[in-house]
């Protein structure tokens, strides 16, 4: 073979269909929660087909605060109606309850959209000793509803049918400071059909109570007008007007053991492309995720007959912990090899959510280091339109390698196009993008995600076929290519546009000044190490695109420390700046104000400071190639 493009023709030649079925049959019989009897038997059977193949592999063991739904429910109480029971589900890391009673209360400014700071204060005020009614489904909403003093949360989920959720703030493996980022508030989620009816009911009562409230205010006259405010406000409310809850969840909160099995296919270099993926599910997890288990395994086998032509090292991981214990493997694998990760991995494939029948779109959410052209010309064969611009990465699905400084980081979507209907433009609002087709969970054609309607008959052929071509692709490229194919130029000029966008919209309070001059010498370094990676095409530069690339794509998505983890939670691209659009004087608690202006002031530091030490690297790296 002359070139790795024949090697990859190759490659996908060995990729087997057939094969994949009868692993994908073995899994639908596993319901693969972790360290459970089924996730274990189920790294029996990749590790067994590992040794087949000859694939050299390690099986990791670890603890992890596995959380798991045993029962829950909601029995609704109101003067003169019978009671009624509505079934429930709760989410991971909810606190038990036993026939927890309170006021049922309708959180209405969860359909007002985006809310100020004193607008969240007032919102949360309300909450206290009450069971919360809400479509409000995030961790910070259920975090400051524990704080609060809610009772309980019944959010709504607007299908109807059961989905499993997760109210966790911890990504993966807690330390003694994460204690609080642990509320267990019982919470459970409920039918959308149910919530409407509940919601109307709460309405209700709440109007009834208000209306007897006012008539006792205009009978009460003189010094009786306290007394007659009492007894509109208490009395009559007490007899039955307002809506009562009863939360009853019983869960499996407990630290257990499993293991995650590892492969590794050895290349000429110690550099190494991780393509990843979970391994637990909530059920038989058919699409979420056996479908991209069954694909890896089939990358591997193929991979490992050219092992001796890879220029990098593949290695190829399935984790447990993620559904039932937010994302605990691939944190734990983290921790335990940062050296390894921070000083040899270019590149992070994650294969979530595969195989879904009737897929015949795909885009990507990258780093945005990979490139625009290389979105364009990569996805052109696999969709029947324009590819859709790439989508900066979500803080989910095992998205765990962004500390390690890994230039690269890929999440193929898969998604379905009727041809017809628009596709979202490039937005021309960098900190407004555009939205993205829906695939899975609310509005998407996929619903079966996390319920029991995930199983072996949704995958299709020709997608689990398309979908495993794909991930073996991308993880060939980044294994064979050299120099390590990305776009620093490219990513500093996204980079630039995010700060003149804040720099438009921020107070004045948030000056980025200091950041936009610190990007403007940062592009020019990277400039002048591109340079000089063409002009020594013999030298190795793995090692000072990891450094510098993989250092701009950890300013992008993180805000803390490179050996830990920031929290569970979504946020937009350089999370502090863009949590700060919005927040003023005049509109946020005071006290949130002053916390506001400490943040930002340690964010602009630690981006001036580190933009600082990539300029110093490169300049000590053309050094050395210099007199070498």
């Amino acid at each position: 073979m002359d070139s790795w493009a024949e090697m990859e023709e190759q490659i996908l030649e060995e990729l087997n269909l057939h094969r994949m079925k009868a692993d994908a049959e073995v899994f639908s019989r596993l319901e693969r929660y972790s360290g459970s009897e089924a996730g274990e038997a189920a790294v029996d059977y990749l590790v067994q087909e590992l040794e087949a193949a000859g694939i050299e592999y390690e099986r990791h063991y670890y603890e992890l605060m596995r959380s798991l739904p045993v029962q829950a429910s909601v029995t609704v109480k109101k003067s003169g109606e019978p009671d009624f029971t509505v079934e429930a589900i709760a989410a991971v890391y909810s606190g038990e309850a036993y026939g927890l009673t309170g006021e049922l209360v309708w959180d209405e400014m969860c359909t007002k959209g985006q809310l100020n700071g004193l607008e969240q204060e007032e919102r949360f005020r309300t909450f206290k000793g009450k069971i919360v009614l809400t479509y409000d489904i995030s961790f910070p909403f259920y975090y400051e509803a524990a704080r609060a003093g809610a009772l309980g949360i019944v959010a709504i989920w607007p299908k109807d049918i059961h989905h499993h959720d997760t109210m966790g703030g911890v990504w993966g493996m807690p330390g003694s400071r994460d204690r609080d980022l642990y509320p267990y508030l019982p919470y459970v989620q409920i039918l959308g059909q149910d919530g409407l009816k509940l919601i109307e009911m709460v309405k209700a009562g709440a109007a009834a109570v208000g209306t007897e409230a006012a008539k006792g205010v205009e009978a009460a006259v003189g010094t009786e007008a306290a007394k007659g405010v009492e007894a509109a406000m208490g009395t009559k409310a007490a007899k039955g007007m307002a809506v009562t809850a009863q939360m009853d969840v019983a869960m499996d909160n407990r630290i257990v053991r499993s293991s995650m099995p590892v492969a590794t296919i050895p290349g000429k270099s110690e550099s190494f492309v991780l393509l990843s993926g979970h391994y637990d599910s909530w059920y038989e997890g058919m699409t979420d995720n056996g479908a991209a288990n069954v694909l890896m395994l089939e990358t591997a086998r193929a991979l490992e007959k050219f092992k001796d032509r890879l220029n990098r090292t593949v290695v190829i991981a399935w984790w447990s912990g993620h559904s039932d214990g937010r994302y605990s493997g691939s944190t734990w694998f983290c921790d335990h090899h940062y050296e390894y990760l921070r000083k040899h991995c270019v590149a992070h494939i994650n294969m979530d959510i595969c195989g879904c029948k009737g897929s015949n779109a795909v885009r990507f959410d990258m780093s945005g280091m990979e490139g625009e052209a290389f979105n364009d010309e990569f996805l052109a064969s696999y969709n029947s339109r324009k590819p859709l611009a790439y989508r900066a990465l979500d803080r989910s699905s095992d998205q765990t390698f962004w500390g390690t400084m890994t230039p690269v980081s890929i999440a193929p979507q898969f998604y379905m196009d009727d041809g017809q209907t628009p596709q979202p433009p490039k937005s021309s609002d960098i900190l407004r993008p555009a939205v993205m087709p829906a695939a899975f969970g609310v509005g998407g054609p996929f619903y079966w995600w996390h319920t029991r309607e995930d199983t072996l008959d949704k995958i299709g052929d020709d997608v689990l076929a398309r979908d495993c071509e794909i991930a073996a692709r991308l993880v060939l490229r980044y294994a064979m290519e050299k120099p390590l194919p990305i776009d620093m130029s490219g990513f500093m000029r996204e980079m630039q546009s995010y700060f003149e966008a804040f720099a438009e919209e921020l107070d004045p309070d948030f000056d980025v000044a200091p950041v936009l001059a610190s990007i403007a010498l940062t592009r020019k370094s990277v400039e002048k190490l591109s340079d000089a990676i063409r002009a020594y095409p013999k030298q190795d530069a793995d090692s000072i695109l990891i450094r510098t690339a993989g250092e701009l794509v950890r300013l992008k998505y993180t805000y803390s420390s490179p050996y830990g983890h920031d929290y569970a939670v979504e946020h937009q691209p350089y999370a502090v700046f863009s949590s700060l659009l919005g927040v003023h004087r005049d509109n946020t608690p005071e006290d949130r104000y002053l916390m506001s202006q400490t943040d930002f002031i340690r964010q602009r530091n630690r981006m001036t400071g580190q933009l600082h030490e990539i300029c110093e690297a490169v300049e000590l790296q053309l050094y050395r190639w210099q007199v070498q």
